[in-house]
């Protein structure tokens, strides 16, 4: 049985059809290149509890194709498409590929996803599958023609050139450098330094109240050795974690003074200080991560957190998804978020009550975390309603 490694069912065996290729230069940056921070953020508590909480919410995100035309818009217009949404790749469900590619984002700054075609593949630009990437290294080229490539450079050591048409690439803090996002090490080294110095003060604090201390007064006057072999003697008795009985006596020969240690531990404001200020460079805060948010504080953090990375993949599939011709048609992947399932059963009770018109039955449903019905793609209108147009000759009862 031939075993095939996930690199060769990603990008399988294509050959690359330029003839040279080049370092692609930068404006402002001598280096096309961008390297991964290796601060190892994911491995620490509050970071990764922090990103992890910006990963599930943004996995809730519900993509669609939608193709506008002048007035009207067909919803899932494409059932490859529509597929392609839902199980991007063999290997996830849309809901991991969201959450990785948020999770990529905020650890690196930059997030990318490979597109696997085959241009025997109808409608869809050839597309198999979008895999997302998570690489040690990337580097930017140009072919002769100036098509951009990218040199993938894995932690196992193994590379892979793709074109830049075929990556999906979203950024975060999007400034200094030409094409890449900035690295966090430059603002996140110090406070991980805090974070994790406050940590080993806290476990160290905890051994050293862990031992009992003191001064051993020898009734006589003791030659070194003997000094040094009855120390020893004792501790290992006495002093040592492993004396499960806790229990000494007295010895003529000498006695135990105590001294007593408080060791120095970080106040909690202290503590909430750094976790604070990491939570902030990601854009959440305890109560998200907790659950125990209004609905006012779910919004600011949609809005500051999930929906520009929204809009960012919303944007970067359409232009990638299709082609130039499918484009011009009006075709487009929008990312939705049902934000009113955050919101106080009062606020849902008004919403429906004097906007429902504006929602279909199943997408009222929806608002109450309920499924939907058959024939519930549709919009109920109110009598209390009247065209504008129409309001005089109602009002002077006038027939049509």
């Amino acid at each position: 049985m031939k075993i095939r490694s996930m690199l060769e069912n990603i990008f399988g065996n294509k050959k690359p059809k330029y003839k040279y290729i080049n370092t692609y230069k930068m404006l402002n940056d001598s280096s096309s290149a961008f390297y991964n921070w290796n601060g190892k953020i994911y491995d620490s508590s509050v970071a990764r509890t922090a990103i992890g909480t910006n990963g599930i919410n943004a996995g809730k995100l519900n993509p669609k194709h939608i193709r506008k035309h002048e007035q009207t818009i067909e919803i899932s217009p494409n059932n490859n498409i529509k597929n392609l949404l839902i199980y991007p790749n063999p290997f996830m469900t849309m809901f991991d590929f969201l959450q990785k590619m948020m999770i990529q984002r905020e650890e690196n700054n930059n997030a990318f996803a490979y597109i696997d075609r085959d241009k025997n593949v109808p409608g869809m630009n050839g597309i198999l599958g979008i895999y997302p990437l998570n690489c040690s290294s990337v580097e930017l080229y140009e072919d002769e023609e100036n098509n951009l490539y990218i040199e993938f450079r894995f932690r196992n050591g193994q590379t892979k050139f793709a074109s830049y048409n075929d990556v999906i690439h979203i950024r975060k803090h999007f400034n200094e450098n030409d094409f890449w996002g900035a690295n966090n090490s430059k603002v996140l080294s110090q406070t991980f330094e805090v974070i994790n110095t406050t940590s080993q003060g806290i476990r160290n604090a905890i051994k050293n109240t862990s031992f009992l201390r003191g001064i051993l007064e020898f009734k006589n006057v003791l030659q070194p050795d003997d000094v040094e072999k009855n120390v020893k003697d004792f501790s290992e008795r006495y002093l040592s974690i492993n004396n499960k009985d806790g229990i000494a006596y007295t010895d003529p020969r000498y006695s135990f003074h105590e001294t007593k240690q408080d060791p120095y531990i970080p106040n909690k404001a202290q503590m909430d200080y750094s976790k604070q200020e990491l939570y902030e460079y990601f854009n959440t805060n305890e109560k998200i991560i907790k659950g125990n948010y209004t609905e006012e504080e779910w919004i600011a953090y949609f809005e500051t957190t999930i929906e520009p990375f929204s809009i960012q993949m919303s944007q970067e599939m359409t232009r990638k998804i299709f082609t130039p011709t499918e484009l011009t048609y009006g075709n487009e992947i929008i990312l939705e978020a049902n934000r009113l399932a955050n919101a106080s059963n009062d606020t849902k009770i008004t919403i429906c009550k004097d906007l429902g018109h504006l929602f279909t039955i199943n997408e009222q449903r929806e608002i109450w975390n309920r499924g939907p019905v058959p024939d519930g793609d549709r919009r109920l209108q109110s009598l209390n309603y009247v065209n504008a147009d129409k309001a005089d000759e109602y009002q002077l009862n006038k027939e049509e």
